[in-house]
């Protein structure tokens, strides 16, 4: 024993304090070689309770100060619940022996994990292969995200989303790098119930994402308020350029979700947008999704266009059963729609539809299977597709396989 341990253990027995209660009072003190906590923690690392030393082992030989045993007994109490009767009391001897040094080492747990940062990560890769008809073409397409969310404060968080995409939406080329989405989202603001998003952001609008779905992607720029519960009411002006900047900017819009019950909710959609391409946007749209069965769902939608000659419009109907879980292996999920988009009736370039959607009409079956914990497998295919202003037969059908890794 160190020569300074030696005069200390002197002035405690001149102080006529005892040596164990001067120990409790410094963590780093030795436990007494011969202290009864040694045999315990040995019988607890023989229960497989414990670890020792981090290797498997336990070496009785060797003097622990009563920090390094508290973490021994820290980490047994958290296995303790699957230990037997005998083995818990001796857990629970060992906690009173050194609750101290327990509180004390929780106390200093605490603080560390305040002062982390508190970001947190998030992402995703997707290995895509489209097969199109009508371009007599076949690829494949790789997207590779990181989510990232941090709290500002109490009611201000922080969205941001790194991605790499190749050819998207399989349409507009490849993509570089880019910061996707970079928001801030602040709840309740001044007190008045509105939750409030201004920056990069993704949006959804509608049932199926088919009027507008950047949720993959990101890339709106701009603000948007929301509110209420069973009525849930949101309200945007954003830029859509920085997504794709061939049909629309600067649009304005604002949606109303209801629920009518626990099965059921119904929505209204106004989006409106001028320029820069030669078609306007003023569209009105409704939808509503209701699960029939605890399995089993139907969606429909309808939009109509007031900027264009003839108001053209398109409807989409589903219905759909279960769904793939990424959290449960063999899980699955299919669905059947039918599909009618009149040309100009919506944005296309914005829509998250799998199958084209504009001047088309047909139908399209998906499927979604998780082939291992977060490893989702997807396919979709069109059949019957027509040209929506000429009835005519068309080859533009789509096969789309497509495997999601989360992490």
């Amino acid at each position: 024993m160190k020569k300074s341990l030696v005069i200390t253990l002197a002035l405690v027995f001149v102080l006529g304090i005892a040596g164990t209660a001067f120990a409790a009072a410094n963590p780093f003190v030795d436990v007494p070689a011969k202290h009864w906590a040694y045999d315990a923690v040995a019988k607890l690392a023989n229960a497989g309770i414990v670890d020792g030393y981090g290797d498997g082992t336990y070496r009785g030989d060797k003097n622990m100060t009563r920090y390094e045993m508290a973490q021994i007994v820290a980490k047994a109490m958290v296995k303790s619940d699957k230990a037997d009767a005998e083995t818990k009391a001796l857990v629970d001897k060992l906690a009173v022996e050194f609750s101290s040094e327990l509180q004390n080492l929780g106390v200093r747990v605490a603080k560390l994990e305040a002062n982390q940062s508190n970001i947190k990560f998030t992402g995703d890769v997707r290995i895509r292969y489209n097969d199109d008809e009508a371009a007599d073409d076949s690829k494949f397409y790789e997207r590779f995200r990181i989510n990232m969310t941090a709290a500002v404060n109490e009611n201000t968080t922080f969205n941001g989303r790194f991605a790499m995409n190749h050819n998207e939406q399989g349409t507009t080329g490849s993509d570089d790098a880019k910061v996707a989405i970079a928001s801030l989202t602040t709840k309740n603001v001044f007190n008045s119930g509105v939750t409030s998003t201004v920056g990069r952001y993704a949006e959804f609008l509608g049932q199926t994402g088919y009027l507008v779905d950047t949720t993959g992607t990101g890339m709106v720029d701009g603000v948007k308020v929301t509110a209420g519960n069973a009525l849930k009411m949101t309200v945007g002006y954003a830029d859509f350029a920085a997504y794709n900047d061939t049909q629309f900017g600067n649009a304005f819009y604002a949606e109303a979700k209801y629920n009518t019950s626990k099965a059921t909710n119904i929505n209204a959609t106004y989006l409106e947008s001028k320029g820069p391409s030669a078609i306007d946007y003023s569209i009105l749209g409704a939808g509503f999704t209701t699960k029939f069965t605890k399995d089993w769902a139907l969606t429909g939608e309808y939009f109509q266009n007031g900027d264009v000659a003839g108001d053209p419009d398109a409807m989409l109907a589903r219905i759909s059963y279960k769904g793939a879980n990424k959290a449960v292996p063999q899980s699955w999920g299919l669905g059947l729609e039918y599909r009618d988009f009149q040309a100009n009736a919506t944005p296309d370039k914005f829509s998250g539809a799998n199958f084209s959607v504009s001047d088309v009409k047909g139908w399209g079956v998906l499927g979604s299977y998780t082939l291992a914990k977060n490893i989702v497998l997807e396919g979709f295919q069109s059949f019957n597709s027509e040209v929506e202003s000429t009835g005519d037969d068309t080859d533009n059908e789509r096969t789309r396989l497509q495997v999601n890794f989360f992490f």
